[in-house]
């Protein structure tokens, strides 16, 4: 028997050229990518906030977050950070896959630079595959700046 986060279902998405995986635990849907509006105060792998069902989102653009050039974004995943939600913006959605059989390398290089994101690397059809912690992408200061945007709107 496998231990239970061998098992872990995930999103598998593509950003800037890489394979990313999600647990599906995280996310809560995909939608189209939908305005963003620039707020002061972000890094740069933040593109603002987007309004999601009546709520400002922040909307983390992955490739730039992974380091990667930023192609056509395609699709947003809507995640859970802790109790709140991210947009996460990907140049596309693959499906959905079980991380069974999958070996993972733990990323503690990564994860220093990165707040913790980056849970581990692996690979998957003998792509690497960068497997997400998506609760620790959207850094708490980008979390008051875009509140702060709400309170002067």
């Amino acid at each position: 028997m496998e231990p239970e986060g061998k098992r872990e279902s995930v999103l598998l998405v593509r950003a800037g050229g890489r394979a990313c995986a999600i647990p599906l635990s995280h996310v809560i849907e995909t939608l189209r990518p939908l305005p963003t509006t620039p707020c002061a105060g972000l890094p740069p792998f933040v593109l603002g906030a987007a309004v999601v069902r009546g709520a400002a989102v922040p909307v983390v653009e992955l490739a730039a977050f992974l380091g990667a050039a930023a192609a056509a974004t395609r699709r947003f995943v809507l995640v859970r950070c802790g109790d709140r939600p991210a947009a996460l913006a990907v140049d596309a959605v693959s499906g959905v896959a079980s991380l069974a059989g999958v070996e993972r390398t733990a990323a503690p290089l990564l994860g220093a630079a990165d707040g913790g994101a980056i849970e581990a690397l692996g690979a998957l059809d003998g792509e690497l595959l960068v497997l997400l912690r998506a609760a620790r992408i959207v850094p708490e200061d980008a979390w008051r700046a875009i509140a702060g945007q709400e309170d002067v709107a």
